[in-house]
C-alpha cells in the first residue's frame, strides 16, 4: 500500500516546515493549493517555497490543477455553490492527478500533498483528496504541527463521533429514513464536512 502524507503549512517557520517534512522522511511536496500563495506567511508562495525547499534537496510540483479545491468547471458545484467533493473525485481531471502522483510513486518519491489548513479536519487535502485516495487503496497518514500523524481512519472516526455521535457499537444506525450501514455513515458524515468547510463561489448561475 502506498504511503501518502498530508500536511498543512499553517503558520510554521520555515526551517520547521522542512524539520517536519524530513521527520517523515518526506522528499516530495505536491502543491495542492489552488492558488499557491500566501499574504500572511508569504515564506509559503510557491516561487520562494520551491528554492528554500530545493536548497534541502526536497522537490516542488504544483497539484492543484487537479486536486484543487476551487475547480472552474460549474458542473461539480451545488446549487448552494460549494463544490462537491465525492462528484468532483469521480472527473476525469481528478483522475489525471491520481495518475501524475502515480508516476511520482514510480520514481521512488516519498510526497505529501501540501495545503494550507493546519488542523486535516478542516482542509480539503483531507476530507476531498485524502478521502478519494484512500477509497483508491492508497495510506493516507496527515503530519500535524507537533509531527504526529493522524490517519485517514482516524479521520473517519472523528466524522462520525462528530455527526453520529448517538450511533451504537453495531453495523447500522437508525435514522427516520431507515438505517444506515457504518459506510453509509461515514459517506453521510463526509458529504456534511463537506459542505462546511468548502470553498464557495457566488457567480455560478446554477438551477
Amino acid at each position: 500500500m502506498d504511503i501518502i502524507y498530508t500536511i498543512g503549512h499553517s503558520n510554521h517557520e520555515i526551517a520547521d516546515f522542512v524539520t517536519l517534512l524530513k521527520k517523515h522522511n518526506v522528499d516530495l511536496i505536491l502543491d495542492v493549493r489552488s492558488t499557491p500563495y500566501s499574504k500572511r506567511y508569504p515564506q509559503f508562495n510557491q516561487e520562494e517555497l520551491r528554492l528554500v525547499l530545493e536548497s534541502h534537496q526536497l522537490a516542488y510540483q504544483s497539484f492543484g490543477l487537479w486536486f484543487g479545491a476551487r475547480q472552474p468547471d460549474p458542473e461539480y458545484y451545488t446549487p448552494g455553490g460549494w463544490l462537491h467533493y465525492r462528484a468532483y473525485t469521480k472527473s476525469g481531471t481528478f483522475d489525471q492527478g491520481v495518475r501524475n502522483l502515480d508516476l511520482c510513486l514510480t520514481q521512488c518519491h516519498s510526497p505529501a500533498l501540501l495545503c494550507s489548513e493546519k488542523d486535516p479536519f478542516e482542509c480539503h487535502r483531507a476530507i476531498m483528496v485524502g478521502r478519494a485516495l484512500s477509497l483508491k487503496g492508497y495510506d493516507l497518514r496527515h503530519i500535524l504541527a507537533d509531527g504526529s500523524i493522524f490517519t485517514q481512519a482516524e479521520l473517519d472516526q472523528k466524522l462520525l463521533d462528530k455527526y453520529f455521535p448517538s450511533r451504537d457499537e453495531g453495523s447500522i444506525f437508525d435514522l427516520i429514513e431507515g438505517r444506515l450501514s457504518v459506510e453509509e455513515m461515514l459517506h453521510e458524515a463526509y458529504l456534511k464536512r463537506n459542505e462546511s468547510i468548502a470553498w464557495r463561489r457566488d457567480d455560478l448561475e446554477l438551477p
